[in-house]
């Protein structure tokens, strides 16, 4: 069985917190709980199965989930690996997107799956995504893996695209999965894809639209009869979140209005600063905007964007992702979810990178 390794996750973890000017993580800022009046703190032990089961009737509650409730798993990662290996079985085939999060490409194989990739094409704005799918299906086709928002893009999914998904789905027996980590970052009115149809599942997380990525909490969302695949699967994984976690994001579950104008606020901020600098002139397309935490641009040549992501990295000390981890090494993922003051300088030394990569070597002249 393959085993293909996730190196977006590998290289994630070995460059946490090494980088002062960060463009590469997709969350936005830690928020100050504290600072804020939130409860920033729970007590060790004593959240049992009965706070879980309470965390997800108020997240289902939240999102108008199907039966008002959804699985919480240990973090998104979790809730894809329970979807993947629960809905899936050896030899299924599934279509994921590319451009796209490279570990839906690779988890699938986990699980003895065949995965092959539909396209979500930059010319269309990564839209039209239903007839990309359908041009794709196969017979061995049994589930379809989107992201709204798009991972890398931060393009939302349209909703004559979800129409068209929807139906597809119900006329070939497919489950459609969304990975809807991003969601939330766009102002828009809460809810989920699960909603639409018994043939939709979704997965999310409170750690990149709220910045609580240490609480490690996510869930799926889904027909009863989903969650109930998932769940078995969950028992050979973590079985439960943390109970300290679990507890703490029940405690805030009355605040993450609060917290979501905050990461809006942020967001705000962040893409009007990065809308000037495309408007002063960039060196890469950057003509697909961005309604989520990140943004994704094209560089010049079948690999611009690694590099420059090599590039930057070395000669002005600046991270962004490289295109590779999506599938497409033309390009590098910009985040815009920083705290402002920081992400200012960052973004400044973007355009500086750029420029001089553009120019060449022998005018390069980023920082030692």
């Amino acid at each position: 069985m393959s085993r293909p390794p996730l190196e977006h996750l590998a290289w994630s973890k070995a460059n946490h917190g090494r980088w002062r000017l960060n463009l590469a993580d997709s969350a936005v800022a830690t928020p100050d709980l504290a600072a804020l009046g939130l409860p920033c703190e729970a007590r060790f032990g004593g959240a049992g199965p009965e706070v879980a089961v309470e965390l997800e009737r108020s997240l289902g509650a939240r999102l108008g989930a199907p039966g008002g409730r959804v699985l919480v798993t240990a973090g998104a990662s979790e809730a894809n690996a329970c979807v993947f290996a629960g809905l899936l079985g050896p030899g299924d085939e599934a279509l994921v997107e590319l451009p796209g999060y490279q570990p839906h490409r690779a988890v699938p194989q986990y699980f003895g799956a065949r995965v092959r990739a539909f396209a979500r094409r930059r010319a269309d704005g990564y839209g039209r995504v239903a007839a990309a799918v359908e041009d794709a299906l196969t017979p061995a086709t049994r589930l379809v893996m989107l992201t709204d928002l798009h991972n890398p893009s931060g393009a939302p999914l349209a909703e004559e695209d979800v129409h068209a998904l929807t139906g597809l789905a119900e006329r070939h027996g497919l489950w459609m999965v969304c990975d809807e980590t991003f969601r939330d970052a766009a102002e828009r009115p809460l809810g989920t894809l699960a909603a639409r149809s018994h043939r939709w599942v979704t997965t999310s997380t409170l750690t990149k639209a709220y910045g609580l990525g240490s609480l490690r909490v996510g869930w799926v969302a889904g027909s009863a009869a989903a969650l109930a695949r998932c769940a078995a699967v969950q028992n050979a994984l973590s079985v439960e979140p943390a109970g300290p976690s679990l507890a703490l994001a029940l405690a805030l579950m009355a605040d993450l209005d609060t917290l979501r104008t905050c990461t809006h606020r942020i967001l705000d901020e962040n893409r009007r600063r990065w809308q000037r600098l495309v408007a002063e002139g960039l060196p890469c397309d950057a003509s697909v905007p961005s309604v989520g935490t990140t943004t994704f641009v094209h560089f010049d040549g079948a690999a611009g964007g690694e590099a420059f992501a090599e590039f930057a990295a070395g000669r002005f000390a600046l991270r962004v992702v490289p295109g590779r981890f999506f599938g497409e090494p033309r390009g590098v993922r910009v985040a815009l979810g920083g705290e402002p003051a920081r992400c200012a300088t960052a973004l400044e030394t973007f355009q500086r990178a750029a420029r001089a990569f553009a120019a060449g070597p022998c005018a390069a002249g980023g920082n030692p």
